[in-house]
């Protein structure tokens, strides 16, 4: 596959951090980062790439939204969560 440009991959809003198309994705402190999310840029390979069936608004729009309510998980979070809160979290 070849490689994204950084509009390509602009084209799409950000399911990790929220930001809206053609903005640079965030960090949690509010600064900007120097690479877009992974998320974002296989949901742009996605959108970019796809040959197959086109995907109605109402199912692209259910994808994402599981997709952002999906915990991002730091090292640092795990490490300090019991386990009980790591299983309720993976129900998600």
């Amino acid at each position: 596959m070849r490689r994204l440009t950084h509009e390509q991959i602009s084209s799409v809003r950000c399911p990790t951090c929220g930001v809206a198309t053609g903005k640079r994705c965030v960090l949690v402190a509010g600064g900007l980062r120097d690479e877009p999310h992974g998320t974002r840029k296989s949901l742009a390979a996605e959108t970019v790439g796809k040959k197959r069936k086109k995907e109605s608004h109402a199912a692209l729009l259910a994808r994402l939204r599981k997709e952002i309510a999906k915990p991002n998980l730091t090292k640092s979070v795990r490490e300090k969560s019991t386990a009980e809160d790591l299983a309720e979290w993976n129900v998600s």
